[in-house]
């Protein structure tokens, strides 16, 4: 999908798409014409990046979740402790 259907889809802006991107999170595809095709996948990621956000997750923390270094509970008890 295009960075513009994803947009709709996850309720985010293309600067935080692209900014999730250039911190690793997401790694859409190229297409043949070099622009980046988007998958179901990158859209599950997105959504679960803007739930964490939205429970007051940092960067790192969403990185270290994906990582699989932090169990989702440590995370969120370390942010309410």
């Amino acid at each position: 999908m295009t960075i513009r259907e994803i947009e709709v889809l996850s309720g985010m802006t293309r600067a935080n798409i692209r900014f999730y991107e250039s911190e690793g999170l997401l790694t859409p595809s190229r297409a043949e014409n070099g622009y980046r095709d988007y998958s179901q996948s990158d859209l599950e990621t997105l959504r679960k990046i803007r739930l964490l956000r939205a429970l007051g997750l940092g960067i790192d923390e969403i990185r270290r979740l994906s990582a699989g270094e932090m169990p989702l509970d440590a995370a969120l008890e370390a942010r309410l402790g």
